[in-house]
């Protein structure tokens, strides 16, 4: 077995003998075996334990046995006691589940605080085996299928390729010591329930079940690798991103006949789930314009939905909202905003047609100038759009209406700050100013304004 361990440990770069590692020892039989190998094998190695407190003596037991083998053979122990029934009642989890979560939370901080390496954790072949039927009983992707990897970040997975049967060989062979968790015999958790009563009646009807689960994995880690080579393809035709929020064009999904499966791997890396994707996806695929407007929520992002696109924000984005310029600089800093500013006689002026510069008869000007965001009842006179009855002079217009004919998303009309001049909306900064302000020939001193990059 020691030679099957180094091979796969090599081929996956998990470690080497001078790497210090961080080992995850409950005292079974698992993680006894690989700790006497990782031992026998002169890695640099160090015991954590974790004593969740569910089994009484029992557990305080295993917590003494585990001790009782780092220092018999000079290896570093950490240990931890947890008040699992009590952060289970707080968190509203399963007990597996939320130790799981505090397993891997002080684990972390144990190998960061400590300098280790990574984390390893003895999960084995029958692991896979029932991680992969747990998957399928509650819906998976190829992810799911090709179950738990040989490295996820810090943590390292040295046995997954190793079968129960021959740990348990083995450490009969080498007289390894180990405790028994009584719970591993009951029904009560899933992975038991799969464990006693699911992979049995399959061992029957394949009874090279292991071999068989050993190459699926191989063939289901293939599948994913090109599988996320054809999404990166597709995400440059369909996804980009601009200071810091994200776009779906959501026409190149409408036609593709995988556009769910697509939308499923744009979005799941912001915490949305298939429930979320399912309702988005239906939204903009139905008739008509239903989706426009409607929002979706993760813990981490908001979807902003629009007629043609998707935007994907980050609901702890920290900006600006005000900001008050008492005289003129030589240029403004808002946000993702960098507007350049300089005032200069008008026949030194050459006007260029860009929504990115913004022209004003510097005389009108009144300070302080100010800068935010749009709010109910804010108004201006858009240069350039004259009223029907009245060519060439231009009409009040609320800033809602304009937004709204001039099609800007919802995204847009979020984060298109507003330049005023004391109570006056001068500039919807990057788009359109206002004709109360405009240049005319009885401007003598011009206020030049340029969005530039930043």
């Amino acid at each position: 077995m020691e030679a099957h361990l180094q091979s796969y440990i090599q081929s996956h770069r998990l470690c080497n003998s001078g790497t210090p590692v961080l080992l995850a020892c409950s005292g079974g039989v698992d993680s006894m075996v690989l700790a006497t190998l990782l031992h026998g094998m002169d890695y640099k190695i160090a015991i954590a334990h974790c004593n969740f407190q569910l089994r009484g003596a029992d557990s305080d037991a295993d917590e003494e046995f585990v001790r009782a083998f780092a220092a018999s053979r000079n290896l570093p122990f950490f240990t931890v006691r947890f008040d699992t029934l009590a952060f289970k009642k707080e968190k509203q989890l399963s007990t597996q589940m939320v130790a799981r979560e505090l397993r891997y939370q002080w684990l972390e901080e144990i190998r960061k605080n400590n300098g280790y390496h990574a984390i390893a954790t003895a999960h084995h072949l029958d692991d896979q085996l029932e991680t992969i039927l747990l998957n399928i009983s509650k819906g998976t992707g190829l992810r799911g299928l090709s179950g738990m990897a040989p490295r996820n970040g810090y943590l390292i997975r040295p046995m997954l390729t190793v079968n129960k049967k021959d740990i348990l060989q083995f450490a009969a062979e080498r007289n390894i010591a180990f405790r028994e968790d009584s719970s591993n015999a009951t029904d009560d958790y899933q992975r038991n329930l799969i464990r006693h009563q699911v992979v049995p009646p399959l061992q029957q009807i394949n009874p090279s079940l292991h071999a068989t689960i050993s190459d699926f994995i191989s063939r289901m880690h293939d599948y994913q690798q090109l599988t996320d080579a054809q999404i990166q393809l597709t995400r440059k035709k369909c996804y980009s991103e601009n200071n810091g929020i994200a776009e779906i064009k959501t026409g190149y999904l409408r036609v593709h006949p995988a556009g769910q499966t697509i939308l499923f791997h744009l979005l799941e890396s912001y915490g949305f789930n298939k429930d979320h994707i399912a309702r988005i996806y239906r939204l903009f695929t139905e008739p008509g314009d239903t989706a426009s407007g409607q929002q979706f929520f993760s813990d981490s992002h908001r979807i902003v939905m629009d007629r043609k696109s998707l935007f994907i924000v980050p609901k702890d984005t920290v900006r600006d909202n005000y900001k008050v310029i008492e005289q003129l600089p030589d240029q403004i800093i808002f946000n993702n905003y960098k507007i350049q500013c300089s005032v200069l006689p008008v026949h030194e002026l050459n006007m260029k047609q860009s929504e990115r510069y913004a022209y004003f008869d510097a005389d009108k000007i009144r300070f302080p100038l100010s800068i935010r965001y749009a709010a109910e009842g804010d108004y201006f006179y858009p240069l350039g759009l004259s009223k029907p009855k009245t060519p060439g002079k231009a009409g009040k217009k609320k800033l809602s209406k304009y937004f709204k004919d001039q099609k800007l998303s919802q995204i847009e009309k979020e984060n298109t700050p507003l330049l005023f001049s004391g109570e006056h909306l001068i500039w919807l900064i990057g788009h359109r100013t206002d004709d109360r302000f405009k240049v005319t020939e009885k401007t003598t001193r011009v206020l030049k304004m340029l969005v530039a990059d930043r």
